[in-house]
């Protein structure tokens, strides 16, 4: 028997919501539901019925309703184990349970299964109206939710600048653009493959990310808004060496559902970049020689110096200049002076380190400042690359000879006075006939012959 409900169900429970919203209704005993399904085909967009569980879920798989209304002791298949099947197609559909009974083990079964509503019987229509137009507002708020996030999601993925969604630990998001650059046809395979875009970035020498996890870099980036950071990427089949620039910006998710989420935005900047560093090569390499100039090489010494006073390690120079230079040019011309301060320099290039830093001093001297080295090493490493010049075979005089001076910075001295120690030895080893490598000590004062 279906008791309808003791007043009018006027307009106030005709609702917007519930009459775009698809219903299947399960029910055993037909004249309760014909009698509810009068009551629901005025006021909802489409209404399925069925007679047991088995029906309803043929009818739930083929139609995709948005909300069930179901029994729970039925024949075949009852509306709990129809509610199991349905939670695990969809977990979100909504499912209001109708039952007589206070059956505990029933309702504790359901509880486990998600159920979202009870109904007691016999059913109130109103109450029952009530119910589904509380579910239908859900549902369209979440699908109102939902076409805003694609709509989101549409408009970052058709961006051509790289966006990553993270929380500063993690990646929730890359857009499409980011995708492709990187190899990936969906982010699920860059989760299950990479999590992390470190794998991309390209280490330069300024590079602030250097050593650092993704959360540290990242997290330096959020909480600095201010400032300007720069990473260099290759994408999927790109050399590293070339990885373009990157700016990033980054900026808080507003009212977001998560915990502290953020956008970064990744711009291409790789055209001013290229601009910017050929301008700074520009202001510190020697013109003709493609070396750092003096003006760098002084700021390059101040700084390691004071990496001496911090970690206590060893810090030598090394100066040399080619002997009879002068004559070069006035015999054979400047052009051919041009090529001997060349060729010098590729032989030096080909024989010193990375973190040794070489540099064109004046018109035809030179000096190399090589970090954590003793005087013993950097004596070795001037004799060397004395004797390979004095058998290079110069493009157009044949044979040039170079002369060398060494010293050792210590400590509590300025830089002007670490140059001039090797400076001075530079100029004894002129004094005694050139081609010569001479040694300041940590003294200032003996020197040493390291070639006869």
């Amino acid at each position: 028997m279906v008791v309808t409900s003791k007043y009018h169900l006027n307009e106030s429970l005709k609702d917007y919501n519930l009459e775009r919203t698809k219903v299947l209704y399960v029910e055993d005993e037909q004249i309760i539901r014909e009698s509810i399904s009068r009551c629901l085909r005025r006021r909802i967009k489409e209404l399925f019925l069925a007679q047991n569980g088995r029906e309803g879920l043929v009818l739930f798989k083929e139609h995709t309703p948005d909300i069930v209304v179901t029994d729970i002791r039925m024949p075949l298949m009852n509306g709990l184990e129809m509610a199991m099947e349905i939670k695990n197609i969809n977990c979100d559909t909504p499912i209001i349970i109708t039952t007589a009974y206070n059956d505990e083990e029933y309702f504790l079964k359901a509880i486990d299964i998600g159920i979202d509503k009870y109904i007691k019987k016999p059913i109130n229509n109103a109450d029952l109206l009530s119910v589904l137009i509380k579910s239908a507002k859900s549902i369209s708020q979440q699908r109102e939710i939902d076409a805003k996030n694609e709509f989101i999601k549409t408009i970052l993925d058709n961006n051509p600048t790289f966006i990553m969604i993270t929380d500063g630990e993690g990646t929730f998001f890359l857009n499409k653009s980011f995708l492709n650059f990187l190899g990936f046809t969906g982010f699920d395979e860059f989760s299950l493959k990479c999590k992390t875009i470190n794998k991309f970035l390209v280490l330069k020498e300024e590079s602030f990310y250097k050593g650092k996890s993704f959360g540290e870099w990242i997290r330096e980036v959020i909480g600095n808004p201010e400032k300007e950071f720069i990473v260099y990427m290759s994408g999927k089949n790109e050399l590293k060496s070339e990885a373009k620039a990157y700016i990033l910006h980054a900026n808080k998710i507003p009212e977001s559902q998560y915990h502290e989420r953020y956008l970064i935005s990744f711009t291409d900047i790789s055209g001013l970049e290229w601009e910017r560093q050929k301008f700074q090569d520009m202001a510190c390499k020697d013109y003709l020689t493609n070396i750092y100039n003096r003006k760098k090489f002084e700021e390059e010494l101040n700084k390691e110096i004071d990496r001496v006073k911090r970690y206590d390690t060893s810090l030598s120079i090394i100066i040399f200049d080619i002997d009879h230079f002068k004559q070069v040019n006035d015999v054979y011309g400047h052009q051919a002076g041009d090529h001997v301060l060349q060729e010098v320099c590729m032989i030096v290039l080909q024989h010193v380190r990375k973190t040794d830093i070489f540099a064109r001093y004046g018109g035809e001297e030179f000096i190399i400042l090589t970090p954590e080295t003793t005087i013993e090493g950097a004596r070795e490493l001037a004799e060397k690359l004395r004797e390979i010049i004095q058998d290079y075979n110069f493009t157009t005089i044949k044979h040039m000879t170079c002369s060398f001076g060494v010293s050792q910075y210590v400590k509590e001295e300025t830089a002007g006075i670490f140059v001039k120690k090797a400076d001075y030895a530079l100029y004894i080893a002129k004094n005694k006939g050139r081609n010569k490598v001479k040694v300041v000590d940590k003294e200032h004062s003996t020197i040493f012959n390291s070639h006869t």
